[in-house]
């Protein structure tokens, strides 16, 4: 048992009402669930043969190894295209604070959490080790949470609050499972001047006679 690791990662909203929305943002400038996004990659030197269409290859897309089929009559050195579809995380604000300076809200959802479980061997990782590991678990927690926040077509998840907790067991305690949750209020935001400018045009003034 000893080496082995697992992380299960997953994310949810809590039951409640939603107030209507003081004002409008179009559609088109809230972040996408699914961008898709082209990269061009090279065949490595190791495909000599043509592909027949079922050869993979490993390959770094924002950071993580994805494995990808090679196009049928390629060989070492060819290159070709193909489309990722992503969240756009990079387009949320999040913060722990209420609100953000500058910012006003028009809308606020259900509050919406992200948990990610990592389990393993006590002797694998020495204490620095696992205090960045605890950094990257929180940012995989936000981005569960960001992921929900744009399903709710919001662009912003304010109050984000984070917790840790662990647990041994086994022999000596040394299998180890480290659960970090994170939780906020997803918003929409719009500058501040945008809010006034909208109160400015839809204002009556009463009559003076």
């Amino acid at each position: 048992m000893g080496g082995q690791e697992s992380k299960i990662a997953t994310g949810g909203s809590l039951q409640g009402a939603i107030a209507p929305s003081i004002s409008v943002i179009r559609e088109e400038n809230l972040p996408s669930l699914n961008k898709p996004t082209t990269f061009k990659v090279t065949v490595p030197s190791s495909v000599v043969k043509p592909s027949d269409g079922s050869v993979t290859m490993r390959c770094n897309v924002n950071g993580t190894s994805k494995i990808i089929k090679i196009p049928e009559g390629l060989r070492q050195g060819d290159t070709f295209r193909f489309t990722e579809s992503k969240p756009e995380i990079e387009k949320i604000f999040t913060s722990t604070l209420p609100s953000i300076p500058g910012m006003e809200i028009i809308q606020s959802k259900q509050i919406v959490w992200g948990s990610v479980s990592y389990s393993f061997y006590g002797g694998s990782f020495d204490q620095q080790a696992m205090g960045n590991m605890v950094g990257k678990l929180m940012g995989d927690a936000q981005t569960k949470v960001m992921e929900q926040v744009i399903a709710q077509r919001c662009n912003a998840c304010l109050a984000m609050a984070f917790n840790v907790t662990n647990d041994s067991s086994g022999e000596r305690g040394k299998q180890k499972l480290v659960i970090v949750t994170a939780h906020g209020t997803p918003c929409v935001v719009v500058p501040t001047t945008t809010v006034r400018a909208v109160a400015a045009v839809t204002a009556t003034a009463p009559a003076l006679y």
